[in-house]
């Protein structure tokens, strides 16, 4: 409780200490479009992953009897006029969780490993550690969260998964004044509320690090590392028009590869957890509230497709994680570029 303090007070850590102190989260604003019933909402999609990082914080769950967590989450039909009780749950890791004063402060190669391995039992990546190791930091933590997105939201597509895989490699070539300077004919509501659903998990994935030791940097975790809301509107538009994957990746074909890795792995994931990712084109139009209610999936067939190819891991000739940042939370950003996101 003395090191959850001391981080709470200096922006190191999310949520823990208020999880720990007094059993109560919140998140009493979100955007979202009420309408559009094919995407739940954001504190649905990522109830059952909080579940697990509850489960890693109240130890006390170890003799099967977990304090309940009270969760002040907004989403449709959700008043916030009273908490909801959820319950921890424990995640599915081999020899157990591993206990907080290990993870916190315990050090070594195997508590390293612990620490990352934990970290991604909470979004049910237990058996993918070695091939997210291999990636770059910040791909990683986007890498965990894309797969999770696209088992939790059936109704997400290959084009969103091409648009946001797109998204990531592009952004980390590009300087702040070209994406100032991106201009965008329309603007996609459904784009906008994908983007919103990604951001509000990157939140979801700074709590999972704060509670399992810090197996990344916070810095690697950020929004801006890995979103941009011009940028992803650029690639979702165009993902969905039926552009090319060189025209997606702008021509750069050392992004190619990666690309391919990338999807490949997502895919291998989804389709093993019975969860085939399909094909569903949406055009090029702005998406109004009356186009979401007009469609209901019983009555409206589009073309479907899946991908299919055999996984290859060559995820380890792209770009390889930095030796130095394999350590278990030892470099805690600056205060200054440390920013929760607005209540």
């Amino acid at each position: 409780m003395k090191l959850a303090k001391e981080q709470h007070i200096q922006s190191e850590n999310y949520s823990v200490f208020n999880i720990l102190s007094n059993g109560e989260i919140e998140c009493s604003n979100s955007l979202e479009d009420d309408c559009d019933t094919e995407i739940p909402g954001q504190s649905l999609i990522y109830r059952p992953a909080r579940q697990h990082i509850y489960s890693v914080l109240l130890e006390s769950g170890k003799d099967g009897a977990y304090p309940l967590v009270k969760e002040w989450f907004v989403y449709f039909g959700n008043p916030l006029k009273q908490p909801e009780l959820i319950q921890p749950v424990q995640p599915s890791f081999p020899g157990g969780t591993p206990n907080l004063k290990t993870l916190w402060l315990a050090k070594g190669p195997d508590v390293e490993k612990q620490r990352y391995s934990t970290f991604m039992a909470c979004f049910h990546l237990q058996d993918e550690v070695e091939e997210l190791q291999a990636l770059e930091a910040p791909v990683a933590g986007f890498c965990c969260l894309l797969t999770y997105l696209m088992m939790q939201v059936s109704s997400l597509s290959l084009e969103d998964l091409n648009a946001f895989l797109a998204l990531v490699l592009c952004l980390k070539g590009k300087s702040a004044a070209q994406l100032a300077g991106l201009q965008l004919a329309e603007v996609d509501s459904r784009a906008v509320h994908l983007g919103a659903v990604l951001v509000r998990g990157l939140t979801t994935l700074l709590m999972a690090n704060s509670a399992c030791g810090f197996p990344f940097r916070m810095d690697d975790l950020m929004p801006w590392a890995v979103f941009d809301g011009k940028l992803f509107q650029e690639k979702y538009q165009q993902s969905h028009r039926g552009c090319s994957v060189q025209e997606l990746l702008e021509g750069n074909e050392s992004l190619y590869t990666p690309f391919q890795n990338l999807k490949s792995f997502i895919c291998k994931v989804c389709m093993a957890k019975k969860r085939v990712i399909q094909s569903r084109p949406r055009g090029n139009g702005f998406n109004t509230g009356r186009e979401q209610r007009d469609f209901n999936p019983r009555f409206q067939q589009p073309r479907r497709s899946h991908f299919v190819s055999p996984y290859h891991n060559q995820m380890r000739g792209f770009v390889q994680r930095n030796p130095q940042s394999q350590g278990g939370g030892s470099g805690h950003p600056d205060r200054r570029r440390f920013h929760l996101p607005p209540r």
